[in-house]
């Protein structure tokens, strides 16, 4: 059974009217930020349904898998803490210290702010992969879906075949059947008709043996005198 939702799709819309009333950015990842959870594509769909949708960009990262969505999520909370942190240093620094020191401070922040950058473009990069990648295992799966239709028409057909097969075996078999016992009759009556003739042949002979004893004996011719 599929797990069953934590947030509802009105959960989603409310904290998509909340940040619209806020002035925010509206985008999946502040929703989810606001939610404190949820699947990115769900969200992404929802806001792709509202009447003043605006289509995302391309390139837009927030279609993530949820690991990744958290690792940038957390990233993006990492950087502000340390920008905030580092933006109060260099200001606490050059109330206090000399200037050349909040100089150091801020090219060190600026350094460490183009890591960060470094290290959210080398994350968008790898979820642009993951997501081609994504695409073409779907890609596959259909292929194999179109395969595995055609195998089961063909196993179809080779039923029907096999069905018809065995229905014209029996047929055969039936007519073989007949055969034999048609073969089996003409034996009996040949038998049968053998069996009378040799009788109608016994009494033919009894007939003519009959015959041969009821035919009286030729009578002696007178012989002539001799004078």
């Amino acid at each position: 059974m599929p797990r069953p939702q934590k947030y509802t799709d009105s959960d989603i819309t409310a904290a998509i009217q909340a940040l619209a009333a806020e002035g925010e950015d509206v985008n999946p990842m502040r929703v989810r930020m606001r939610l404190g959870g949820g699947n990115v594509r769900r969200i992404k769909a929802i806001l792709a349904d509202r009447p003043d949708a605006v289509p995302p960009p391309h390139s837009d990262p927030t279609a993530l898998p949820e690991a990744l969505s958290r690792e940038v999520q957390l990233l993006f909370t990492e950087t502000s803490q340390q920008i905030t942190a580092l933006a109060r240093k260099c200001w606490e620094a050059g109330s206090v210290e000399s200037t050349s020191h909040a100089r150091r401070d801020s090219d060190r922040l600026r350094q460490q702010i183009a890591g960060l950058e470094t290290s959210l473009a080398t994350s968008t990069d790898l979820v642009a992969r993951l997501e081609r990648q994504g695409e073409e295992k779907d890609r596959a799966l259909d292929g194999r879906g179109v395969e595995n239709a055609k195998l089961v028409q063909t196993c179809e057909g080779l039923r029907a075949a096999l069905r018809n097969a065995e229905s014209d075996l029996r047929a055969s078999q039936r007519v073989i059947e007949n055969f034999e016992r048609n073969q089996r009759q003409d034996r009996e009556e040949i038998r049968a008709l053998q069996k009378r003739i040799e009788g109608l042949v016994g009494e033919i002979a009894v007939l003519k043996a009959r015959s041969s004893a009821s035919k009286p004996p030729k009578a002696a011719s007178p012989r002539r005198k001799v004078s």
